[in-house]
């Protein structure tokens, strides 16, 4: 009985203070800019992915892809 008087004294004071905490809000300023011109992207895959399935297993077979992003100028 002492040792839960004990552990109960100790747990109480802790449980307090841990929920009596103030949370403090930190405002956060943020500042949106628009973009003055987008650049577009434009992905021309040259080559392909090939997938053979046979009795053997599967084998993924892939070629290079060329992608070229020209952004606009004025």
């Amino acid at each position: 009985m002492k040792k839960f008087i004990v552990c109960l004294s100790l747990i109480v004071p802790l449980a307090m203070t841990a929920c009596s905490d103030e949370k403090t809000e930190t405002k956060k300023e943020v500042i949106i800019v628009p973009a003055t011109t987008p650049a577009p992207a434009k992905a021309t895959p040259v080559k392909k992915t090939t997938i053979v399935v046979d009795k053997n297993g599967v084998k993924v077979g892939t070629q290079k892809v060329d992608i070229t992003i020209n952004p606009e100028k004025k």
